[in-house]
């Protein structure tokens, strides 16, 4: 299960679709679209700069919201990685109801895995994918085995996004070891991965991986970035 993390309508709109095509055209199995924040909590100097960069060009939050209808996404999974504030202001029970069919999950880093039920309360019924950390408890993690989702994010790194990441550890290998015996979802690592040797151990200790701050370091050169996500497949 591999996808690349793309920050939505970056640098500009056509430059956005032609890297979503290129991902597709690649064979990645999902794609999770970025949708810019102000205040984006989770991501590293790289990804952060991106956004705000998006934002004073002024792409808006809803205009990559309702790009989403748009993309040409074949068979290929699409979530969205987004803020809280962003799915309150829009209005919860409206995001599901505009986005259901097209979204496959939400990744929201500003809502712990127990607060999950406050949305589906509202009746969303976009499943949010749930979180696994190096810190998480046993007891954290058979929640999270329990909870929506198709796959669970693994975050191998502590902090924020473009960080490294020892994919040899055992403590990586053997923390996706005691996930997988307690839910037969899809572990997929995030956080850390920048290129093909890093993809291929990934592939090795979990079932897919999702590359962020070294694809969009890429994406004002769509050429450069074609052969990047090429390469990881």
């Amino acid at each position: 299960m591999r996808g690349i993390y793309i920050v939505g309508n970056y640098p500009d709109k056509d430059s956005f679709t032609k890297c979503f095509d290129a991902v597709i055209s690649a064979g990645y199995e999902f794609v999770e679209i970025g949708v810019p924040f102000s205040e984006p909590v989770a991501d590293g100097p790289v990804i952060a700069s991106a956004v705000q960069e998006a934002l004073s060009s002024g792409v808006k939050a809803g205009d990559v919201l309702a790009g989403l209808k748009t993309l040409k996404k074949g068979d290929a999974k699409l979530y969205v990685m987004t803020y809280a504030n962003i799915i309150y202001s829009y209005g919860i029970k409206q995001f599901s109801d505009d986005f259901k069919d097209v979204l496959s999950g939400l990744i929201i880093p500003d809502v712990p895995n127990m607060l999950h039920s406050y949305f589906y309360d509202q009746g969303f019924e976009i499943p949010v994918i749930p979180f696994v950390t190096p810190e998480s408890r046993e007891e954290d993690i058979k929640k999270a085995a329990g909870l929506k989702g198709d796959f669970i994010y693994f975050i191998g790194i502590r902090g924020i996004t473009g960080g490294s990441v020892d994919l040899s550890s055992p403590e990586i290998s053997d923390r996706v070891k005691q996930i997988k015996t307690f839910t037969d979802k899809k572990i997929v690592m995030g956080f850390g991965i920048k290129d093909k040797t890093d993809a291929d151990k990934a592939l090795k200790v979990a079932d897919g991986f999702v590359v962020g701050t070294a694809a969009v370091k890429l994406q004002k050169n769509t050429a450069e970035y074609t052969s990047f996500v090429n390469s990881l497949v």
